[in-house]
């Protein structure tokens, strides 16, 4: 599908009004694909929860360890303990393996899709086939407008199901894993949840509560959006050391990267124009990412915070969490997926809105250097999205008539 043909298929969507709100009737059978410390996690908490949960994984030798050590082992301060997975323990429930993503999902009404944002239009093209209306597809997080960038990529490949797209502007863990073995070092106290259609994200929390009960509905993709703040606190320090980027220390505390000089300046740069292009797309009140941090991770009583606390340097120091919280190998995710899906996207938001972001722009080039890669032109947009010249006033509209319509055309395949 062309831009062009994106854009007048959102245009016809004001004619057509908004989908029904997703039913609000109690889940019983989840899908997780991806296995990293986060998918494992939701695929626990699912079981903690007494639902019956499928765990997908593209890596086999991923697969073949989990049901070789027949449980996950979970650490910290969260889930503790250890969850049966695949047939070893036929006495308790257990998490089911799938090596293959219409197997994993067949019998699930949520989908979590706990993978980097770069692996969704992937997922996208292999789900288009086997969803079936009513599922629910959950991406873990979304970035930028990952729920818009997602419901495009069905489009492409012709699904015609009637679905509801859901994106969490954060995972709902700070956690690491060593092979079946996941440390939870911190789990956030609220995590926003955006939908397309918009109006259908109370009813999704509702149906997740008896699983993620921290999970709060917002109104908008774009509050999920630009509420992403891993881009300003985890690049910059990441970048501006680069021996961690090779993998030359994997040991080192990521707030040992955040000294006060980098948190005052460029740090603090970023995060404000982080909030000055989300108030030109109605996007108000925007915590800082210290602000941000201490909601999340901080265990006194919320009226105890200080609401006014854009040192990323000071508040990691005073954070228990970040006592452990490491960064090392190649950069992950961090790199390779914030920027061209968060950092980039708030760059060509601001360019359509006005807004100068000459700190963003930085850190784009200098990723994209360091990576050897164009990142400014192969990132997430506004354009790309089939919003391209639309006013910043006029893209919340957009999202809030936007509805999953199945496409109309014919394919040869199923003729």
């Amino acid at each position: 599908m062309s831009q062009t043909d994106f854009r007048s298929f959102v245009d016809a969507l004001d004619a057509n009004g908004s989908a029904r709100p997703v039913s609000a009737s109690p889940i019983r059978h989840v899908a997780i694909l991806g296995a990293g410390a986060v998918g494992q996690l939701l695929a626990c908490e699912a079981l903690a929860a007494g639902l019956d949960v499928v765990l997908h994984s593209v890596f086999g030798r991923e697969l073949e360890d989990l049901e070789e050590r027949g449980s996950i082992t979970v650490r910290g301060n969260h889930l503790v303990g250890s969850y049966a997975v695949g047939d070893a323990h036929p006495e308790r429930p257990a998490i089911t393996l799938a090596s293959s993503v219409d197997q994993a999902v067949i019998n699930a009404e949520v989908i979590f899709v706990a993978t980097p944002a770069s692996a969704h239009a992937t997922y996208a093209g292999v789900l288009a086939d086997v969803l079936v209306d009513g599922q629910v597809v959950v991406l873990v997080p979304g970035r930028f407008l990952g729920s818009v960038a997602f419901r495009q990529d069905l489009a492409r490949h012709h699904c015609r199901a009637d679905l509801t797209i859901g994106e969490l502007a954060a995972a709902p863990y700070l956690a690491s894993r060593t092979g079946s073995t996941v440390t939870v070092h911190g789990v956030v106290r609220s995590a926003d949840l955006a939908t397309l259609p918009v109006d259908a994200a109370p009813a999704v929390v509702e149906r997740l509560s008896v699983m993620l009960p921290l999970l709060t509905a917002v109104d908008s993709p774009l509050v999920t959006a630009f509420g992403t703040v891993t881009g300003v606190i985890a690049v910059a320090p990441m970048l501006t050391n680069v021996a961690v980027m090779e993998g030359r220390d994997s040991s080192v505390l990521l707030r040992d990267l955040v000294p006060a000089a980098l948190s005052g300046t460029l740090i603090r740069a970023l995060d404000q124009e982080r909030r000055d292009v989300a108030f030109h797309y109605g996007v108000r009140d925007l915590p800082s990412a210290g602000d941000w941090l201490r909601t999340a991770f901080d265990p006194r009583e919320q009226q105890d915070l200080d609401r006014a606390d854009d040192d990323l340097a000071a508040v990691m120091a005073d954070l228990e969490i970040f006592d452990e919280v490491t960064v090392g190998g190649t950069g992950g995710p961090h790199v390779t997926d914030d920027v061209p899906n968060t950092m980039v996207p708030l760059v060509r938001a601001g360019l359509n809105a006005g807004v100068a972001t000459p700190a963003t722009e930085a850190v784009v080039a200098l990723a994209s250097c360091l990576i050897g890669d164009d990142l400014m032109s192969t990132g997430r947009s506004l354009e790309g999205l089939g919003m391209g010249g639309v006013r910043p006033a006029d893209v919340r509209r957009r999202l809030s008539t936007a509805a999953e319509v199945a496409p109309q055309a014919m394919s040869w395949w199923s003729v």
